[in-house]
């Protein structure tokens, strides 16, 4: 957000473009969201947590429950974070070739042009 706002700042009110962020901006919100698409996984882990509650299972495997809930969620969180992070490559410049479209000096004035 704050890309955002600075490059509002920096063209004074003009058009404002989208600054693209890194890869690992939004990890924890990815992640707590894959949490919850993975609830199964921790539905496990609380159904083995009752079991030793009334029944007296070891609390051990209801810690493995939830550790493979966690550790489910983390790495395929992760494994998208990197899958997006690899095509991030740079496209190389290229002339615009269409005669409709505004020109970089339409949308942002030069320093000169605005005084």
């Amino acid at each position: 957000m704050h890309n955002i706002i600075d490059a509002y700042k920096h063209n004074k009110g003009g058009v404002v473009m989208r600054v693209k962020g890194s890869a690992g901006d939004g990890f924890l919100l990815c992640f707590l969201v894959n949490l919850l698409f993975n609830f199964w996984w921790g539905l496990i882990a609380v159904i083995l947590f009752v079991l030793y509650l009334f029944i007296g299972i070891s609390f051990i495997w209801s810690l493995v429950g939830l550790f493979v809930w966690l550790g489910v969620a983390f790495l395929s969180t992760a494994l998208v974070i990197w899958a997006v992070s690899t095509s991030e490559e740079k496209t190389p410049e290229r002339e615009n070739l269409n005669p409709y479209s505004a020109k970089n000096s339409d949308v942002f004035p030069s320093a000169d042009e605005q005084e």
